[in-house]
């Protein structure tokens, strides 16, 4: 049997600035997660990048070996994995697990590490004295401080979070992000937050890129996308969100289901569910393009969308 091949991700480009949270947003399965591990160079087996340039600190990230890549993660970069909360080893106590990372990439002792693994818990809000705990005796948001913890235990400058408050309550799902925004300012890190939850993003990134089948459809300052988007996928998605803010509308949701990535349609990923989809859409691959300043979008006709949306061009 021929084995299929899915490109997961496909001419995705984006900048990061320093101090900035980037938001990666889209239905399960467009890729965000890829994105994210292939930055980290932590694809699954079987993953591989093709081509294209991974630019941290004027190096190319995809050019590295795996030991280099071994310095470079956690120390410059690091990530809190979709489902983090499960991740830790339930037999180990919680500071030993933090303590292991730092101890594997710095010159430090035992004794040292746990002493940054008691002040890293005091920055993200637990009692230093949990060290000793394991995580059964933590609570789903305590576990997701540790993990947050863990991310920072080598005081990288780019972080990024898979979902970071997936499966938590409304109200700890609060406490997280505003944990991670406090950090970002105390820190100056970097963030690229990746959530399939359009309110998380606007509570919490200054620019979002929305994906969709393993391509960027639009990225920009959040607010102005969110409020005028030049996206049909954009605004759908927008649609579909409930909000309390605003005139009360009926919920829209989006016909049909994302295409399989190893036979994606031909032209734009998005025609076959897309109501403003013709010929040209179903032939033709659009153009990634600046329709805006530092706002981009790939449609063929973004500008006509805009107008019958009502919006300025």
């Amino acid at each position: 049997m021929q084995e299929s091949v899915a490109r997961a991700v496909e001419n995705v480009s984006f900048t990061l600035k320093k101090g900035e949270t980037l938001g990666l947003a889209g239905e399960s399965g467009c890729g965000k997660t890829t994105t994210a591990l292939s930055i980290m160079k932590l694809l699954p087996r079987g993953g591989r990048i093709l081509n294209g340039e991974i630019i941290l600190d004027g190096e190319d990230l995809v050019k590295k070996s795996d030991s280099e890549m071994k310095v470079i993660r956690w120390k410059k970069i690091s990530i809190v994995f979709q489902g983090a909360m499960n991740a830790l080893n339930p037999v180990i106590r919680v500071g030993d697990q933090v303590a292991e990372a730092i101890i594997e990439k710095e010159n430090v002792t035992k004794g040292e590490a746990l002493q940054r693994a008691r002040s890293l818990f005091e920055l993200v809000g637990l009692e230093s004295t949990r060290v000793t705990d394991y995580p059964h005796e933590f609570s789903g948001g305590m576990r997701q401080r540790v993990m947050i913890a863990m991310a920072l235990a080598c005081n990288p400058y780019i972080v990024i979070a898979d979902e970071p408050v997936t499966a938590l309550d409304v109200v700890v799902q609060t406490r997280i992000l505003e944990l991670i925004k406090e950090l970002q300012r105390q820190l100056s890190l970097s963030v690229i937050l990746i959530t399939h939850d359009l309110s998380v993003i606007a509570e919490t990134c200054e620019r979002v890129a929305i994906m969709y089948a393993g391509k960027i459809v639009e990225l920009g300052n959040a607010a102005d996308v969110y409020k005028d988007s030049w996206h049909p996928y954009t605004e759908a998605l927008i649609t579909a969100f409930p909000s309390i803010a605003g005139p009360k509308r009926r919920f829209k949701s989006i016909p049909g289901d994302p295409p399989d990535l190893t036979s994606p349609p031909s032209g734009c990923r998005f025609h076959p569910r897309c109501p403003w989809q013709d010929e040209t859409c179903r032939i033709r691959d659009p153009e990634y393009r600046n329709v805006d300043p530092d706002h981009y979008v790939a449609c063929h006709y973004s500008e006509k969308f805009r107008e019958r949306l009502g919006g300025t061009v």
